[in-house]
């Protein structure tokens, strides 16, 4: 779905071309940051009282589950249980 028009698409394109490769990385990275705030706090939510293992985990699988085979899944969480 866009609901955006393509002149809005394009000023906002110009606008972020006239910022800095630094400050473009910088935006990305608060954006990033953010969402997963935004994705902790709604774990949080559905389960007040995680440990912080379990909480990363789910952070992990809700991020980049999908990304690896169910062995390799199963390997990185037991790498973060282990650091915690």
């Amino acid at each position: 779905m866009r609901d955006t028009t393509p002149d809005i698409d394009r000023r906002l394109a110009a606008m972020i071309t006239k910022r800095s490769p630094g400050e473009r990385l910088r935006m990305a990275s608060d954006m990033s940051a953010s969402g997963r705030a935004l994705l902790r706090a709604g774990l949080l939510r559905q389960t007040p009282t995680p440990n912080e293992a379990a909480l990363r985990a789910q952070v992990f699988l809700k991020l980049y589950g999908e990304d690896f085979t169910g062995a390799e899944v199963n390997r990185i969480i037991s790498s973060i249980s282990l650091q915690t």
